[in-house]
């Protein structure tokens, strides 16, 4: 939700107040096409459009579309080509496996580390999993055709998404292992962490319906282990929000994969934390 005043006429200077589902409301000042500017174009926001060259970003700028990832929409179909590959800013994107009695259960998550679609890289055009926005905020979306284009051409964005595709592999392979291997309180301590690491916040909007299904477990198993982990002063639980009180301590509580998992995105990827500045602004609708 967006609201402006006209600070001075000559100028065209404003004041926004925009609302960020894990902040509240907070406000920006600027020219009209300073704060847009801000909003749509800061392509260094997902790490790895930030890590392409200046010139090679430039040149990829125009097939770069920003738009508004609701939550709960869903953006691959199993067994569908995919049409587009999303580099997320601050939303993440849940990909999960569809059972046939209709259950779920997450395989990976991909936010404003990488980009979603990366199996373009082995010539692969439809989707495996299902992807859905867990966490709402905004992405760049490009042409299927157009990313297929350059991963042909092995340039920079080619030679980073491979980079990435290994990392997410990684991820993939030890939640597999995770979920055989270690109790709930350990996988859902693991689980936030991923989470927080995407989002830069230590408030999460989820419900334990939603991280149920996303654990591949029962809901009341997962409301014991918030709770257990909320006596220990660790998080706190309230109307779907969960907040991190001690992230220090929620990593003592998780299993060792998160620590496996990061460790490998940062030997492949760098460690590096997008500006946040764009981070509240207004999103640009479809």
């Amino acid at each position: 939700m967006v609201f402006y005043n006209h600070v001075s006429k000559s100028d065209a200077a404003l004041q926004i107040s925009t609302f960020w589902p894990f902040g509240g409301f907070r406000k920006h000042q600027g020219t009209w096409g300073e704060l847009m500017s801000r909003s749509f174009t800061d392509l260094s926001e997902n790490k790895l459009l930030a890590a392409l060259s200046a010139n090679y970003r430039k040149r990829l700028e125009p097939e770069l579309e920003f738009l508004q990832l609701r939550l709960g929409e869903i953006l691959y179909h199993p067994k569908t080509p995919i049409k587009y590959v999303y580099f997320p800013r601050w939303a993440t994107i849940s990909m999960v496996n569809i059972f046939e009695d209709g259950s779920m259960v997450e395989v990976g998550v991909v936010g404003r580390e990488g980009v979603l679609g990366a199996s373009l890289l082995s010539g692969d055009e439809e989707s495996l999993h299902q992807a859905i926005v867990q966490i709402s905020d905004g992405a760049w979306r490009m042409k299927a055709q157009v990313f297929k284009n350059e991963i042909a051409s092995d340039g920079e964005l080619s030679r980073l998404t491979k980079r990435f595709s290994q990392a997410l592999f990684t991820q993939v392979a030890q939640t597999a292992a995770c979920n055989r291997r270690h109790t709930i309180v350990e996988r859902l301590a693991r689980w936030m962490l991923l989470m927080q690491d995407r989002i830069d916040s230590d408030t999460l909007q989820l419900t334990h319906e939603f991280i149920a299904i996303m654990l591949g477990a029962r809901r009341s198993g997962v409301t014991l282990a918030a709770g257990a982990l909320q006596k220990r002063n660790i998080i706190n639980y309230r109307r779907g929000k969960v907040t991190i009180l001690d992230r220090p301590k929620l990593e003592k509580v998780s299993c060792e994969c998160h620590r496996i998992v990061k460790n490998e995105y940062d030997r492949l990827l760098g460690k590096y934390s997008p500006p946040r500045a764009g981070r509240n602004l207004a999103l640009k609708k479809r």
